[in-house]
């Protein structure tokens, strides 16, 4: 017989074994062999840390496909073992063998660590991932089913600095559904809700295996300095348990279930939110870690045309809340609302990506004109300090536009208001109005003779037909004079 280590792929065949990889001193748990063909006759690698309790249990699949006129088929074979953990340690589990075809395939190796704890109504799951995030214990002499923790990524940041909060239920029980009964109130703070991940992790906690999800992730923006308390969160969950039976084998797997509602309860998370000193006078609100640009195309225009002014800011951090500096445009100049866009994504450090505001503005005139610079001050996480970046100032040459008069002189812009306009030579001139009172020029027909008679003339009309027509309808109901 040929044998095939599991790195190599011959005739397209592979050989997987998978198993979970943290399980509790007497817990029973699937040990589950694929192999990509039809295959038979496995054989298992060194087990003797285990109890074989159940196995193999084969099952097989197939499909086939045709693409482009071309037939293409696909095969699996799936051998499961049900395994006892006996004692604590940890151990390997040899590579197992099969046969495919008179070929011979061997898998993979396996690591399983066994741990002190009794897991009890614990439902297996082969795909869960073993984690242990080091900050969680169990409430003094208990051991509960289900334990729901509120975890804070940092426990001091600074004013408006990003903090995720996520709230985790540990269980050895299986759950049917959660929902959230009572959530805490964030006053202090700006909170950002994002998507859970709802994979099941496995964690063990003091020496107990549960397993884990993250029903709730938030970012938290704090607003302002000091210690605060976020309240604890309360779920209301629908769990199984099973009822009924001798406690046999077979039981543990076939038993009745029945559906319970549990309240659960997490411990208040605290926070300290340290001030952010040296403030100066004008500032953004920007904290984190940003990068300014300013953009002014085409810098050279016709009159009556138009130049974009774009103002961004990218990076990581309060991003969505912090404001754009607005650039200073000439008196002279046509200005519209600006476009404001915000391309951003969140996550446990903040808002990521670029918030821009586009302005359009149309000179009038031909003349050399300038933009003032524009200053974005923040508050940079990593140098702890405010930072103040600069761009501009910005030179905007406007030529003579098509289709416009000749002048005999040339202004010149300087500034942003219409006293700093400096005469060079021509005929330009501002309008002067004369502070003189308003006087009437001929007279209004509103008021007027003509304006009374008009009005008058049809309302007497009126009366005079409704009278006659009085008198028509008397003249007919009299029946002796109409004869």
């Amino acid at each position: 017989k040929r044998q095939m280590p599991f790195s190599a792929i011959a005739d397209d065949v592979t050989f997987e074994g998978r198993v979970r990889s943290t399980v509790s001193e007497g817990e029973r748990f699937q040990l589950v062999y694929t192999v990509s063909a039809e295959a038979s006759d496995i054989r298992l690698g060194d087990v003797n840390n285990f109890e074989v309790l159940m196995g193999p249990s084969v099952s097989k699949s197939s499909s086939t496909s045709i693409i482009n006129g071309k037939i293409s088929s696909s095969y699996t074979t799936t051998f499961t073992f049900i395994l006892k953990a006996t004692k604590e340690g940890q151990y390997g589990i040899g590579p197992a063998t099969v046969n495919v075809d008179g070929a011979q395939y061997t898998s993979n190796s396996l690591s399983v660590n066994v741990v002190k704890g009794d897991t009890s109504g614990s439902e297996d799951n082969t795909s869960s991932q073993s984690a242990n995030r080091g900050n969680v214990s169990l409430p003094k002499g208990q051991v509960p089913d289900i334990l729901l923790v509120q975890q804070l990524s940092k426990s001091s940041v600074y004013e408006g600095e990003p903090v995720e909060l996520v709230t985790t239920i540990y269980t050895r029980v299986g759950i049917e559904s959660i929902s959230v009964s009572k959530s805490p109130k964030l006053v202090e703070f700006v909170s950002e809700d994002v998507e859970a991940n709802n994979m099941q992790g496995r964690e063990v906690i003091d020496g107990v295996v549960y397993n884990s999800v993250d029903v709730k992730r938030q970012i938290l923006f704090p607003q302002k300095s000091g210690k605060f308390t976020i309240e604890p969160i309360e779920l209301e969950c629908v769990v199984k348990r099973r009822v009924g039976g001798g406690g046999g084998f077979f039981d543990d797997f076939f038993g009745q279930v029945q559906l319970v509602k549990q309240l659960v309860k997490s411990k208040p998370a605290y926070i300290t939110v340290k001030e952010l000193l040296n403030r100066p006078a004008q500032t953004s609100g920007g904290v984190g870690s940003f990068k300014f640009n300013v953009s002014v195309t085409p810098q050279e225009v016709k009159a009556d045309n138009s130049v974009q002014v774009k103002v961004s800011v990218n990076g990581t951090g309060n991003l969505k809340l912090l404001s754009l500096p607005k650039p200073e445009f000439n008196a002279d100049f046509d200005t519209f609302d600006p476009n404001e866009t915000n391309q951003l994504t969140v996550s446990a450090s903040g808002y990521k990506g670029t918030k821009t505001a586009e302005y359009l503005v149309i000179p009038r005139h031909e003349g050399e004109f300038e933009i003032p610079a524009m200053k974005f001050t923040y508050f940079d996480v990593n140098k702890k300090q405010f930072v103040t970046e600069v761009q501009g100032p910005f030179k905007l040459n406007v030529l003579k536009g098509d289709g416009t008069s000749d002048a005999q002189g040339v202004v010149k812009f300087s500034g942003g208001s219409r006293e700093e306009v400096q005469y060079i030579g021509g005929d330009l001139r501002y309008l002067r109005t004369a502070n003189e009172p308003l006087r009437t020029k001929g007279k209004f027909f509103l008021g007027s003779t003509l304006f009374y008679i008009l009005i008058i003339v049809p309302i007497l009309i009126l009366l005079v037909l409704f009278v006659i027509y009085r008198k028509r309808i008397n003249d007919l109901a009299n029946m002796d004079k109409v004869k």
